[in-house]
């Protein structure tokens, strides 16, 4: 044991850091979370529940139903004899409960009781039978009943949030509780309407309900109205139109295209600003809408908008009893977000370890590429150095071309361009492939890596021709896809395969682990290494894992047979991140540098795809690396290929929405 320790001291001391890393950054997180476990944090699941509720008029109702998943913030002071407010959350489309925390984590230390859900089709709450997971809305009033039925909740005081369509469901369930009346404040974060009840004009909410709007600056995809002029108005001109007007009870304003001036953040009571203390109720209820500068995913990642959710859940309900009051800027949340992001960091930082200790295995050893005997060079590289004119354009031009046709493929394939029928061709969505968006990224992927490999194949066929026809004593054609031979054959690839599931299979131990005890996940933003449904998730992940191999495999196969032997390793490794990355982020700062300036998108029917592929830039950057640092320790493609199409498609499939059930190995 002492001389396996001393021989593999750098894969356990590297692996032992990061645990390390894990354990403090989460237990820090944790502590915010929970402002330093004056909160308790439970996951709920499947978690049936019937009773009576007295409502907020004395009438007693009947609830029962299930909460399917979420996570409930209870302030340790909540009792029966210290009722507090509540405050019901869910998220957008694609997204899941966690999205959520930066208002949970607000709201809960300042002493509201907080249940973040997901909806349906999304996260852990799987849809039984075939629904639109975009427009769905199960969930939130059953999230509300189960609030009311808690004896330490005030059922007078009963709020709900959601963000995009998850303002969607805001607007539904305030309608449906119109009998019930056990709501008595929402906020619609990305949602511009309420629903109406009634075609005769019946009010769209009780009458003792204060409603508010958060909004973006520049929103991709809702507030476009009018003009009091009768000039349609685009999102950043919402609080001088019509629609604002409107849902703040403003009337009387002149047709002029500037006679509409709603407030920022104003508590409007009958059409009328009206000042309220911070951190006291208003007198009555009201409507109130709030502008954050910024862009529409990040509604739930700010400061600026986790202060504006404060706020109106302060101005509807006041500050609960027993807390006094924290100003709306003094938010906590940032730094459970950014110790999250350590956790992060440190868990990707696991996997070149694991590998190292797993290829110590003597059934896995020889997967290890072979050191050279004693007194002997290891061998070279088959490529060449990059000199010269022919060999600097066979470089530089494929990789040019190959991020080029990255990102402007996006559109073609993802929105209404000319390729956009292919995902529909190779992905029919049934519950075997149920997912709303991921078919058409990984048929994206696919794309691209097919691209990138035609590109490759027709340059080295030309310099071949060139290097024959005038007898080049050093050709400059090399062997591009030597990596994507393994020695062992049949066998080889096999344990590679063993290998790499036993890897990623190890990281999500840590990540499982890591949840049961601190409740924290690894993240930042929509980045998110989370825990899911195994017995249900798996199956379909293994089948999106197979398309996505065809990409992560050529991709492996390129980062390491596209390199130079006068290149160092890190400079090898930055630019085969750049290449795969580049022509991402350029139509992504093209499509926000116009929207930016313009308040108009590039690519309107680009509104959601880009922001589907945020993640997409880090995983491409994380992808290189590994499989460059997994090609120095097989000599192959295969091992960093296999990893990080199971890896980062686990996480792909995790974070998403399902239109479907989830079919099983067998279903």
């Amino acid at each position: 044991m002492k001389n396996y320790m001393q021989k593999h001291k750098i894969a356990l001391m590297v692996l032992a850091i990061a645990l390390c890393v894990i354990l403090v950054s989460s237990f820090i997180a944790s502590m915010i979370q929970s402002d330093a476990f004056r909160v308790t944090v439970t996951d709920l699941r499947d978690e049936e529940f019937s009773g009576t509720v007295t409502n907020k008029n004395g009438t007693e109702i009947e609830v029962e139903g299930t909460v399917a998943s979420g996570i409930l913030f209870v302030p340790k002071t909540a009792s029966a004899t210290n009722k507090l407010p509540a405050v019901v959350m869910t998220h957008g489309y694609l997204n899941n409960r966690e999205l959520q925390l930066q208002n949970a984590i607000e709201l809960s230390r300042r002493g509201f009781v907080v249940l973040t859900i997901d909806r349906g089709g999304h996260g852990n709450n799987e849809l039984s039978s075939n629904a639109n997971a975009m427009m769905n809305t199960s969930g939130m009033y059953e999230a509300v009943k189960y609030i009311a039925l808690q004896d330490y909740v005030d059922v007078t005081k009963i709020g709900i949030t959601g963000h995009s369509m998850g303002g969607f469901t805001t607007a539904m369930t305030l309608a449906g509780d119109m009998q019930n009346s056990l709501i008595s404040a929402g906020l619609m974060q990305g949602w511009d309407s309420l629903m109406d009840t009634n075609s005769d004009g019946n009010p769209e909410v009780n009458a003792d309900v204060s409603v508010g709007i958060l909004k973006a600056m520049d929103d991709e995809f809702f507030f476009q109205s009018t003009l009091p002029d009768g000039t349609p108005s685009i999102c950043r001109e919402y609080l001088h139109s019509t629609g604002a007007a409107k849902f703040v009870g403003v009337t009387g304003y002149a047709e002029t295209a500037d006679s509409i001036n709603i407030e920022n953040g104003g508590i409007y009571i009958n059409g009328k600003v009206t000042t309220v203390e911070a951190g006291k109720a208003a007198a009555s209820p009201f409507r109130v809408i709030y502008e954050a500068d910024e862009i529409h995913p990040l509604n739930h990642f700010s400061t600026e908008s986790a202060g504006y959710v404060t706020n109106f859940f302060y101005t509807a309900f006041g500050t609960p009893n027993g807390y006094e009051y924290i100003a709306e800027g003094r938010q906590t949340w940032w730094v459970k977000e950014l110790f999250s992001t350590i956790g992060l960091i440190a868990f990707f930082a696991l996997l070149l370890p694991i590998v190292d200790l797993l290829l110590t295995i003597p059934c896995f050893a020889k997967l290890r590429k072979p050191e050279p005997a004693e007194g002997e060079a290891e061998t070279a590289e088959i490529l060449p150095p990059l000199k010269g004119a022919r060999r600097h354009v066979s470089y530089w031009v494929a990789g040019i071309l190959t991020t080029l046709f990255s990102g402007f493929s996006i559109q073609w394939i993802m929105g209404d361009g000319w390729l956009n029928k292919l995902p529909g061709m190779f992905f029919t969505q049934n519950t075997y492939f149920p997912q709303d968006t991921t078919g058409s990224v990984a048929t994206w992927a696919v794309v691209c890596g097919l691209f990138a490999l035609i590109v490759v194949a027709i340059i080295k066929l030309i310099n071949t021709i060139i290097d024959k026809a005038t007898h080049t004593e050093n050709p400059i054609a090399g062997q591009p896809f030597a990596p994507a031979k393994i020695n062992g054959g049949i066998g080889a690839v096999a344990k590679t395969f063993v290998v790499a599931f036993a890897t990623v299979a190890l990281m999500y131990l840590v990540v499982f682990i890591n949840w049961a005890i601190w409740k924290v996940d690894f993240r930042i933003w929509t980045l998110d290494v989370k825990v899911f449904e195994v017995n249900v998730m798996l199956p379909t992940m293994l089948r999106y894992a197979v398309v996505f191999f065809i990409f992560y495999f050529i991709n492996s196969i390129l980062n390491q047979g596209y390199k130079a032997k006068n290149l160092p390793e890190w400079a090898t490794i930055a630019i085969n991140a750049v290449f795969n990355i580049f022509g991402i982020l350029l139509v992504m700062l093209i499509q926000y540098g116009v929207f930016r300036s313009t308040g108009v998108l590039w690519q309107g029917d680009m509104a959601l795809s880009y922001i589907v592929l945020f993640p997409i830039v880090p995983v491409l950057v994380i992808a290189t690396i590994y499989s460059r640092r997994l090609y120095e320790r097989t000599g192959n493609a295969w091992l960093g290929g296999v990893i990080n199409a199971l890896l980062f498609t686990i996480i792909t499939v995790a974070n998403t929405a399902a239109s479907m059930p989830y079919a099983g190995f067998f279903a």
